[in-house]
């Protein structure tokens, strides 16, 4: 048994929550507005670091590699063996939206394609801070 403290969340709640100012809520919603061009299909979960290194391999075993910078180098489930700072070409991407709490933020995760996002959704219940982290 491994903890869980991840639930699937929103980015509306995201910008009400964390988003002190109108100029960063507008800062946000532009920037998510071009990674929306590519990624149109949005999870956004609430998660601690271990959860995210998980969903992320999680990720990366079912759809490849994420898109753009690869953030392997300091995952606690490191799938990218390259540890040089280099980048990718995927179907998916995570982009962190906020710390909330130490180890804890809001995370979104973006798909190109609706079947990965749905696979995604089926997903999230199962995962959890990983074998690095049993009870």
């Amino acid at each position: 048994m491994t903890y869980q403290t991840l639930f699937v969340s929103s980015f509306e709640k995201y910008l009400t929550t964390e988003c002190a100012s109108g100029e960063l809520a507008s800062e946000e919603l532009r920037d998510r507005k071009i990674r929306l061009k590519r990624f149109p299909h949005s999870v956004v979960l609430e998660l601690s670091y271990p959860e995210l290194d998980f969903a992320e391999r999680w990720c990366w075993q079912n759809f490849g590699p994420a898109d753009g910078d690869c953030l392997q180098r300091d995952s606690i489930y490191r799938v990218c063996v390259n540890g040089t700072s280099h980048t990718h070409s995927g179907k998916w991407l995570r982009h962190w939206l906020a710390k909330t709490d130490y180890d804890f933020g809001y995370c979104e995760f973006n798909f190109s394609d609706h079947a990965n996002q749905a696979a995604f959704l089926v997903q999230v219940p199962s995962f959890n801070w990983g074998e690095k982290f049993a009870k």
